[in-house]
């Protein structure tokens, strides 16, 4: 289904302690974050990162991020005007642990591997960032997944 996460299945519990150090690396790199928070206090399964501008033209956008236990995650844009992407990674089948769903829509069948390497959380979160600021910096979603080993 489009912009839906597929992080499912045999990927473990939340990490919350890695998505504390990810909402760190976002409100200290970027001061365009608004408000980093979780979806649910008692019982967390992503962390919501809120920006207050978006890329090109969108006035506002949101990272919905997914770290399991066992170093799967997700990183999923969504924004006003409805463009989403998603850094993966976890068992997909026909498709590489590392992935990339491409905007406009982030279908789960639209992937191609990720430029991002790295499963430490904090070089992640760098990684997913700096993207993020190019493409915002350019208004151009067309570098998104383009680098080598970032960050």
């Amino acid at each position: 289904m489009a912009g839906e996460t597929d992080i499912e299945g045999a990927v473990g519990p939340v990490d919350d302690v890695a998505l504390e150090e990810i909402r760190t690396v976002f409100t200290r790199a970027d001061g365009l974050v608004e408000d980093a928070g979780f979806d649910s206090r008692l019982d967390p399964t992503k962390l919501q990162i809120h920006f207050r501008d978006g890329i090109a033209e969108a006035t506002w956008c949101r990272f919905d991020i997914r770290w399991s236990q066992r170093q799967y995650y997700s990183y999923h844009y969504l924004d006003e005007c409805g463009v989403q992407f998603r850094y993966d990674y976890h068992p997909k089948p026909d498709a590489p642990a590392k992935h990339f769903h491409t905007p406009p829509e982030a279908n789960s069948d639209d992937v191609e591997q990720s430029c991002i390497v790295t499963i430490e959380p904090m070089l992640v979160a760098r990684a997913v960032h700096q993207l993020w600021r190019r493409a915002y910096e350019t208004a151009s979603f067309g570098a998104l997944n383009t680098a080598e080993n970032p960050p």
